[in-house]
Parts: structure tokens; sequence; C-alpha cells
């Protein structure tokens, strides 16, 4: 067996016990598995034995100049997100396995009413945050994918890097475009998307001022946006974003113009389930049946992040949905302990 090869079964071997999330391999030898949530270690010197040509098999050709982050394929066609990184003992790559298709929203566990109420939005701005490796782009892709079988349309993504590909039907067109390869920035790709004639912009991950700003301008023109970035509760997501655009403090120009384009904002964690890590939910809605919720406009547009908190806590009659409910929901659901 060729080293390449060699390489490829070992971390397919790895990637296909249930459960596991994220493989960390080490230039001085060390393999670490994360599992359920659990992180296990290994020693493995055959792979920090020789480091470059491991390197060279795993990323190939995939690391453009200046890139740090790429998506990798095995023979077996088995694709992997990349992190190439330095350490203080050498380098690692951190691998995570990635679905073969984008996956439904059924199989994600997503709230329904956060897919029907997606699916009929004509504009404005959807953030869907979390912590790092909570599954934020999944579920975007998710959305989308549900979008492009029930309405279709013109999407455009803008990502660091491909995860998932999405597939083209009659009434669905795909543009998905790659950070460092097909655009210089996010911003420069929103830009670019406005004069593209889009029916859905989504962002990979909004963690800078020029793209925060090009997001919500896209929102304000009547595009809707979906985009993903770092936060740990919905009442104060609104908040971060802000704090995206200007860190120093919040604008009140950027305020305004959020609370009058905002139409939803969906968080989410993975807790450890009896089979699998469980996703829940925190969902904030900004319209109903009849039209926007003047109250929760208004809220955003004073900054009152504790008075959504509120509001969410007591929505869950217009599809709104706080933590503990989510919790409550899949401990009925025999999900978690």
């Amino acid at each position: 067996m060729s080293n390449r090869d060699h390489v490829w079964v070992f971390l397919e071997e790895l990637a296909e016990r249930p459960g596991v999330s994220d493989i960390t391999l080490s230039s001085d030898g060390r393999v670490a598995v994360r599992c359920r949530g659990q992180l296990s270690m290994r020693l493995a010197e055959s792979m920090g034995g020789d480091w470059a040509a491991l390197r060279t098999v795993v990323l190939g050709q995939a690391f453009g100049e200046g890139r740090r982050t790429c998506v990798c394929t095995s023979g077996s066609g088995r694709r992997f997100r990349a992190t190439l990184s330095a350490h203080r003992r050498g380098e690692s790559l951190s691998l995570r396995p990635l679905a073969g298709a984008v996956p439904t929203a059924d199989e994600l566990l997503l709230p329904g009413i956060l897919l029907d109420y997606f699916s009929t939005l004509r504009g404005g701005l959807v953030l869907v945050a979390g912590p790092t490796g909570s599954g934020k782009t999944t579920t975007v892709s998710a959305l989308l994918r549900a979008r492009a079988e029930r309405v279709g349309g013109k999407f455009i993504t803008l990502e660091d890097p491909v995860e998932h590909v999405h597939v083209d039907n009659e009434g669905a067109f795909f543009e998905q475009r790659e950070l460092g390869r097909d655009v210089a920035s996010y911003a420069e790709g929103l830009r670019e998307a406005l004069h593209m004639n889009p029916d859905v912009i989504a962002v990979q991950e909004i963690r800078e001022s020029a793209a925060a700003e090009t997001a919500l301008s896209a929102a304000l023109s009547g595009h809707l946006v979906v985009a993903s970035m770092h936060a740990f509760s919905a009442s104060t997501t609104p908040q971060r974003f802000l704090a995206v655009i200007n860190p120093g403090m919040e604008d009140l120009g950027a305020r305004d113009a959020l609370a009058s384009c905002l139409e939803a904002v969906e968080v989410q964690r993975l807790v450890p389930g009896y089979e699998r890590m469980v996703p829940v939910f925190e969902v904030m809605l900004l319209r109903d049946g009849s039209g926007r919720i003047a109250p929760m406009e208004r809220l955003v547009r004073q900054g009152n992040w504790p008075g959504l908190r509120q509001e969410i806590e007591v929505g869950g009659r217009l599809g709104m949905m706080a933590w503990e409910d989510s919790l409550k929901r899949r401990r009925d659901e025999g999900l978690i302990p």
C-alpha cells in the first residue's frame, strides 16, 4: 500500500466511527479524535514520521498561496475540511469529515417553524449563530436546500471553504464562491453579488466590519441575506452583529438599519445525547402572519437585549423558542438525558 493510500485509509477509518466530528493530526505524532463531544488522544508515530509527505498527501494542491483552510478529498471521494496551523511543537492538521450531500432539515432536527418561515421571506437578514463546531454552516446549507426545493430562485453563496456542494434543480440555480479562490473577500463578494440578480445571498461567516456592513446594506436593499456568525444567545446576536460593525461602540445608525431589516435569529448548540450530539436551538422571529412584530423591532432599535430575551420566552405562540423549551423537547423525544 502506498503512503498516500495508508494515510487516507487511516483517516477514513477514524471518520467512519459513529459520532466522530473532528480529527487532529500533529507533526509530533499525536492524533486527537473528538467523538460525541469527548476528546481521546493517541500516538501514531507513523503519522508524524514524515510530516511533509503527509501534508502533501492530505492537502495536495488544495492550499493556495496564503490559505490555511481548504476542503480535501480522499481517493474514495470522502471530503474533509482541513485547517493547517502552527504550534509550539510543530504543525497540526485539523480535519472535519463532511457529509456527502447537503443534509435535510429533518436529519438536522431543525425546528419546522424556522424552515417554513425562511421559505416565505422575500428579503431581509437572517442570522444563524452559535459557538465553533455547533453546525452553523450545515444549518445554513439545509435552509438553502429547503428553499431551493420549495421556492427555487438564484442562490449565491460566499464560503471559506465550500463545504457542501448544492445541486441545481429546474427552478433553482446555485453559484458557490470560495474565499481566496473565486473572490478576495466577503465584502467584495457581497458587492459583486448585488449585481448578479440573486434571490438569496448566503455568507458563511460574518467576522469583519466590511462584511457586516455590506450584508446589512444588501438586506436593506431588498435582498434576502442569510449569514452565520459566532454568538451564544438569540437576544444578544444583534448586539454581536453591531459590535462587528463598530467594535468600540454600537453605531446608532447601524442599529436602526438592523432593526428595520432583521427577520430572524437562530442560535444553536450541540449537547451529548444517547446516540449522537443533539442540536438544541433558540429562535427569535421579527415577523408573524400579519407582518412585522413591532415590539421586537422596537427593542432592537433601542438596544434592549434583556427585553428581547423576555419576548423570546413568551413568544412560543409566534414560533419563537427559548433554550429551556428546546432542551425539554429533546428530553421528551428521548434524545438526551
